[in-house]
């Protein structure tokens, strides 16, 4: 069973698709992590990603990533604190645009598709890549209560920051073809609700689905 969770940031999939994947005993696959892994091996290979794109995927093209327990592991070494460090981050928001990039990401996703029972979360996951999942949840909100959500979690810079930042990544996400709303998903708006509601929501939709 494949179940996607598609969403602009700031509306819980990640957490979600964790809680729902253990709930479930299910692979949890965090997209976002795929990135990040690709550009901590880039940056331990000391690749240059303006040279040309084919080779440096050739140097890559074996790279194992897997997920164990809410962690991520690459080459069997868990890096689940190495890939939110912030030269990773950077550089794995600016890779993510590259078209190839993106085809060798999605090779990945379609191996973990047809091997795995899971719970795959990101902005394209119902529509591109896994379009005939069993469970689509497409989550959305309210964007100034996204932006309070954000500033809570780092409140070292100013909210009139967060709020221009998380327009610009929506513009990049939006414009850029990265995020894309899923049809025939269940539609769940996340902006007056908490976690622990929108989990119990999901729950009894997939459980439905589970005894017919």
């Amino acid at each position: 069973m494949v179940i996607t969770i598609d969403a602009l940031s700031v509306n819980g999939k990640s957490t979600l698709a964790r809680r729902i994947s253990k709930e479930l005993n299910f692979k949890n696959f965090n997209t976002g992590a795929i990135y990040r892994c690709i550009a901590l091996e880039i940056i331990n290979k000391n690749l240059d990603i303006n040279l040309d794109i084919n080779n440096i995927l050739k140097e890559i093209e074996n790279i194992d990533i897997n997920f164990e327990d809410e962690k991520v592991f690459l080459y069997g070494k868990d890096v689940t604190k190495e890939i939110r460090e912030e030269e990773v981050t950077l550089k794995a928001n600016k890779w993510a645009t590259n078209s190839n990039i993106k085809q060798f990401v999605t090779k990945i996703q379609k191996y973990f598709i047809e091997n795995y029972d899971l719970v795959m979360e990101g902005r394209d996951i119902g529509t591109r890549i896994a379009p005939n999942a069993d469970i689509k949840f497409y989550l959305y909100c309210d964007f100034e209560t996204r932006v309070q959500r954000l500033w809570k979690l780092n409140k070292s810079i100013s909210i009139d920051e967060v709020r221009e930042n998380l327009k610009r990544l929506d513009y990049i996400d939006i414009n850029k073809g990265n995020f894309m709303k899923p049809q025939n998903a269940i539609e769940i708006d996340t902006t007056s609700k908490s976690l622990d509601e929108v989990f119990c929501i999901m729950m009894d939709k997939i459980n439905l689905v589970i005894k017919n």
